[in-house]
């Protein structure tokens, strides 16, 4: 286990804060250490019955468009279904009945501390888009199989989308 010897914060943003120092080893020693520090967020997965909803937006940091499912970043004070709930009606337009967790996940353990806590929403129902000023996102369904098929070839380079979808199907699967 290793433990902050000392540490500095080197950036505190809108969305990230940069933590570097030296941490204490098992064995007494340190080492230096890079932590991207992350409030957690949420990622849904809207299921309407026979397929998903998913987004198609632009993301800078790899220059090019992505297929994700809806996801967002928790707010202070607020649960990850409270976030969930929110996320969904602002990208999608849908509200929910039910939100399964499907878990969480790590997606860069090596440097950051992010939390995503996964949501299967059933049930839905169509209330109307609410994006955010900066926000241009798409919305479309696909099929089961076309998830399926999509998943074996690879298709989803969205690390949490890719995990969502998978951790879906399985759930649905064995539940209905």
């Amino acid at each position: 286990m290793e433990t902050w010897h000392k540490s500095e914060i080197l950036f505190d943003g809108k969305v990230v804060r940069l933590r570097v120092g030296s941490v204490l080893l098992d064995n007494g020693e340190t080492a230096y250490r890079e932590v991207v520090e992350h409030p957690g967020g949420v990622c849904v997965l809207p299921f309407t019955g026979d397929g998903f909803i998913l987004l198609r937006q632009f993301r800078i940091a790899h220059q090019q468009y992505v297929i994700e499912a809806p996801a967002g970043k928790l707010e202070p004070g607020e649960t990850p279904e409270e976030c969930g709930r929110k996320e969904l009606r602002e990208e999608t337009g849908f509200q929910a009945v039910n939100m399964v967790s499907l878990g969480i996940m790590l997606p860069s353990v090596g440097f950051c501390n992010e939390v995503i806590h996964l949501f299967l929403a059933t049930d839905l129902t169509e209330v109307g888009k609410a994006l955010e000023p900066e926000e241009r996102i798409e919305t479309f369904s696909i099929t089961l199989e076309e998830a399926r098929a999509r998943l074996n070839d690879q298709g989803y380079p969205d690390g949490k989308t890719h995990v969502i979808l998978h951790r879906a199907l399985n759930h649905l699967a064995l539940t209905r």
